[in-house]
């Protein structure tokens, strides 16, 4: 994790003295205490993290996460009450001047326990910590990669889920089943499952809706595997497809496949984005194209970054981003069309690999 560590403080707008990663409780958990430490398990709630210039970290847990924590590639100090825990952090940061601590991640009753820490000057350092994870290690693409594979084979049983009369739930039950079947730890995400005019919201939660002949159904999904998650979307048409519906789906199956295209390092995100969104603002389907083509995956589902018409971003060597342009006709329906890529020199590496072409099921 010394690389980590370093990454981070190298990233810094300033000189630091620490770093300070607090959780809270759960869901108030910073990713980015995984990030730095390493851990594969536990929960580690209203733990903490400091890490060093040098490349060091100390991780300050509970007698409940220790033997999780004895995975990490931190030096360990365990407490039993939070009083303990004060102290030892008291101690640990006696003569530090400036700390930095990931304000994106910290609730404020953490930051008032991290009064009882240090006096120091505190700096949010939350997009050092974002930089660093943005560009993943060889421990983090090969995690990617099998939540990759996970999601990409669950991606070919999809049409053979689907059965009329099901609710939007149950499929969605049926591809967390699945994935875990095939090695996930957990869903990455809640997962989508959308039929009809409900794929054309899209982050719909699955209800109780019936899949129904002539219904376009969505499914945005991914597979959780050492804490790193892929994201995946495919659509499909139930029983029969409607002109404008074969149309919406060749209209963003090329832009998708023109954004993955213009990707390589050094590219600007924004210019990916621009040209998947021309071809669908130069279809009768303009403006329905109303998010980001991509966003940054990792350890949460939206890692940092975006590729989008009002953000530069400079695509660097090893970042994973999605590529998902869509189409939503409010009242009628949606297509999306998602994959996962690792950046390259020289293009990308797609991570997922589930068929995407045209399929009425």
């Amino acid at each position: 994790m010394k690389e980590r560590v370093l990454h981070i403080f190298k990233n810094a707008p300033e000189p630091l003295d620490a770093i300070v990663i607090a959780n809270d409780v759960e869901p108030n958990i910073d990713m980015s205490f995984y990030y730095a430490t390493g851990v594969q398990s536990g929960l580690f709630e209203q733990c903490a993290v400091v890490l060093w210039p040098d490349g060091r970290s100390e991780l300050f847990t509970s007698f409940l996460e220790e033997t999780s924590a004895l995975t990490s590639g931190s030096e360990i100090r365990t407490y039993r009450k939070s009083a303990e825990r004060d102290q030892m952090l008291k101690a640990t940061l006696k003569g530090v001047k400036r700390v930095g601590i990931c304000g994106s991640g910290l609730t404020y009753r953490m930051l008032q326990e991290m009064r009882k820490w240090t006096a120091a000057e505190v700096v949010d350092v939350h997009k050092a910590v974002e930089a660093a994870r943005m560009i993943k290690d060889q421990a983090e693409l090969e995690s990617l990669r099998e939540a990759c594979r996970i999601a990409s084979e669950v991606g070919e049983l999809l049409p053979s889920i689907l059965k009329k009369g099901m609710t939007e739930a149950e499929a969605a039950a049926e591809v967390n089943y699945l994935m875990q079947r095939k090695g996930a730890s957990a869903p990455s995400f809640i997962t989508n499952a959308s039929f009809g005019p409900n794929s054309a919201e899209p982050h719909h939660s699955p209800g109780e809706d019936r899949l129904k002949a002539g219904d376009a159904v969505l499914f945005d999904y991914g597979a959780l595997f050492r804490r790193y998650g892929s994201d995946v979307t495919r659509t499909f048409f139930f029983g029969k497809a409607s002109k404008k519906q074969r149309r919406m789906y060749e209209v963003v199956l090329e832009a998708q496949l023109a954004g993955i295209d213009a990707i390589k390092a050094g590219a600007n995100g924004k210019d990916v984005d621009d040209a998947a969104r021309k071809i669908i603002d130069s279809s009768e389907f303009k403006g329905l194209f109303i998010h980001s083509l991509g966003h940054g995956i990792g350890l949460s589902v939206h890692d940092g970054g975006r590729m989008a018409p009002d953000l530069d971003l400079e695509l660097r060597e090893n970042m994973v981003l999605t590529v998902e342009p869509g189409v939503y006709v409010r009242g009628e329906g949606g297509v999306r069309i998602e994959d996962d890529v690792r950046i390259t020199k020289g293009g990308c590496e797609v991570l997922t690999s589930a068929a995407k072409e045209l399929r009425v099921v």
